[in-house]
């Protein structure tokens, strides 16, 4: 099992290999999910990289943001330049970078980030046939979730055991793009969950500690355990590094050292409820101003990573002398033997000048030794060949092997549509207005799909239905979802609205046409290339774009949300308070009032999630559209009038917008 720490400065870096860190996980300047960290220039990260693994560390580049068109050539031109300087995987959040990266670079490893969403073996199985190395598992699973996704992944797998967690499932929070033009998808995030409401911190959650499930997640198969901390400095990577090193080493748990660990950094302390299923008010904490941190002391002496055999042998005036690692490494030299003129050179004199290890990250074990009673070899020359077969076994492990070819895909050509066609998203179904003839789509969430409901939606609206699946679902309520395809499947819909990339292929492989929504994070007419080899026939485009850049990507496949509250966060821990599927308060209207007095709608999602929405509405219908293939309209807690009118609306009826209305992203 790898322990895998963050970087996010040179001086971050060494404080983690030095505490026994396998991996670590870095940014370069640009195109990083942490961009306010202090990252790393060229010449850092081509030293940081000779430096790591000269010390058998494996070195992880984040390039995990959304990557506009324009940005790619850039982006690609850091990618070979990160191969040429040897790391060892890019973590990829956009799947049309990550196709371009597996064509130019295929000699270096895909890892898919916890921005992905994936959340169940589908998703790790769909990564895998793109040709993913790795997938970073949602932070939400439980350890049942991640025991049946490690037990059955052709691929590795890593979870974040340690350290802050965002409300939303990653790369699902649209709340600080869209409020404060900051994007976490863009590695801007102003982080809006830590701040107050009139409900309280109602959205800030305490740190995840996972340190006592360490040889639990061993046992699961979990390739790696993420520690989460590149915006913390040395001192926080290294006391929470050399604990979870410790872990995997066999130490025993102890609550003071969890304690100890809270002391570094914790917002009131840890919690591991989603790892438990045990979630709850309790999850909730903050970080107190002015919290004193608990001292740690920073390791000053190399970590001892490397087993070495040496071995000596001795013929013919010349001795041969050996040093095999267990990895795999060896090296050798060759020195002179002289016949003893008084006290001869003896095996203990041997082993004692090889094993001075001191300031590397090997140590002595295993020692052979054939010499004759009356040879002579000078310490000094001893000494020499130590330095020589250590420099020797470092020289091989930055050897590097990658290569990087740019290969640019032919440009995507986007068909032109001949009309745009106005669909709509209701959460209520008595949100539905009676002028549904002015929709080409209507698109109901699967939990509707019962089979007393299903046919008597189907027979109301036809081949117009649409079933949407919820945002993410977890392995455990697969047959849930399956259900409902099912039933929806024989009332006779024909189309499925997929926002995860797992459930593309969960939905075609049941015979439905799916249509990729919001939550694929579509930004580029790669991403666009990508998601339809998948299966996608058509794609919603991110609400992040400017109306400019969704131009771009105008055809008759694609399209983009026009109005309703804009979707903020989907959440796997309760804000409303409730307890469970059965807590009575679902379905109930609540809302989240943040200082602004703006009033945020919270409505409860599939598995007892909570969906927090804008308050603000977006409003386009008073705009020249590009000839996208379709506009969507998400209807919410609207009553059926509010909706027709919206419907009229954006059919050219001149209405007025509403009193609370945005232009999102698209005109800010």
């Amino acid at each position: 099992m790898e322990i895998l720490s963050p970087a996010g400065s040179p001086e971050a870096l060494k404080a983690a290999v030095l505490s026994g860190a396998d991996a670590v996980y870095m940014g370069a300047s640009g195109f990083n999910a942490r961009i306010n960290a202090k990252n790393f220039s060229d010449d850092e990260l081509r030293r940081s990289v000779v430096y790591c693994h000269e010390r058998g560390v494996r070195v992880y580049i984040t390039l995990n943001t959304l990557v506009y068109d324009r940005e790619i050539p850039e982006a690609l031109k850091l990618a070979e330049f990160l191969t040429d300087i040897g790391a060892d995987a890019f973590i990829v959040q956009d799947l049309g970078l990550a196709a371009l990266l597996k064509k130019c670079a295929p000699s270096v490893n895909l890892h898919a980030s916890t921005q992905m969403s994936v959340c169940n073996l589908d998703g790790v199985e769909t990564l895998a046939d793109l040709g993913f190395s790795r997938v970073v598992l949602a932070r939400e699973l439980s350890a049942r979730d991640i025991a049946f996704i490690a037990s059955r992944s052709p691929i590795e797998t890593e979870f974040f055991v340690h350290g802050a967690f965002c409300m939303s499932y990653s790369g699902q929070c649209y709340m600080s793009s869209v409020i404060g033009g900051r994007s976490g998808n863009r590695g801007m995030c102003a982080q809006p969950c830590r701040l107050p409401y009139r409900n309280g911190y109602a959205l800030s959650l305490k740190d995840n500690c996972l340190l006592e499930y360490v040889p639990e997640l061993m046992k699961a198969g979990v390739t790696s355990l993420k520690i989460e901390g590149r915006m913390k400095g040395p001192d926080y990577v290294a006391a929470v590094t050399d604990a979870y090193v410790r872990a995997k080493n066999g130490e025993a748990y102890s609550e003071e050292k969890k304690e100890y660990l809270a002391g570094v950094f914790s917002r009131q302390g840890f919690t591991d409820g989603y790892y438990t299923g045990k979630t709850g008010r309790e999850m909730f904490g903050v970080r107190p101003e002015n919290a004193a941190a608990a001292k740690t002391e920073l390791p000053k002496d190399e970590y001892k990573r490397f087993p070495v055999d040496f071995s000596f042998k001795s013929e013919g005036g010349k001795a041969t002398v050996c040093a095999d690692c267990e990895d795999g490494f060896s090296s050798s030299v060759s020195l002179d033997v002289q016949k003893a003129e008084k006290r001869p050179t003896s095996a203990e004199d041997i082993f004692a000048s090889l094993s001075k290890l001191g300031g590397t990250p090997y140590y002595a074990k295993g020692f052979s030794c054939e010499i004759g009673h009356d040879e002579f070899i000078p310490v000094s020359s001893l000494n020499a060949a130590r330095r020589e077969l250590i420099n020797g076994l470092t020289e091989m492990r930055v050897v590097k092997n990658q290569s990087f070819t740019l290969r640019k895909n032919e440009p995507y050509i986007f068909q032109p549509s001949e009309k745009i066609q106005t669909e709509a998203f209701f959460l209520d179904l008595n949100s539905i207005p009676e002028n549904t003839e002015k929709l080409s789509k209507i698109w109901i969430p699967s939990e509707f799909f019962t089979r007393k409901n299903a046919e008597k939606l189907a027979e109301k609206y036809g081949e117009k239905l649409g079933i949407a699946l919820p945002s993410v679902f977890h392995d455990s309520e697969s047959a849930a979802v399956s259900k409902q395809l099912e039933e929806a499947k024989n009332a006779g819909v024909k189309s499925a609205l997929c926002g995860n990339i797992a459930h593309i292929r969960f939905a075609s492989e049941k015979g439905f046409t799916v249509c990729g929504d919001y939550g694929l994070n579509v930004v580029n007419s790669e991403s666009v290339r990508a998601y339809s080899d998948l299966g996608a026939e058509r794609v919603t485009l991110s609400f992040e774009l400017s109306m400019r850049r969704a131009e771009d990507l105008c055809g008759k496949n694609t399209g983009i949300v026009a109005y309703g509250r804009l979707p903020f966060m989907i959440m796997k821990n309760c804000v409303k308070g409730g307890n469970g599927s059965i807590c009575g308060r679902k379905g109930k209207p609540a809302f989240l009032t943040d200082r602004m007095k703006k009033d945020f709608l919270l409505t409860c999602d599939f598995g007892c999630r909570n969906r927090l929405w804008n308050a603000d509405l977006l409003w386009l219908a008073d705009k020249k559209l590009p000839p996208f293939g379709f506009i969507r309209l998400i209807f919410t807690d609207e009553t059926a009038d509010e909706a027709k009118r919206v419907i009229d609306a954006y059919s050219g009826k001149q209405t007025s917008p509403p009193v609370s209305m945005t232009r999102g992203r698209y005109y800010s």
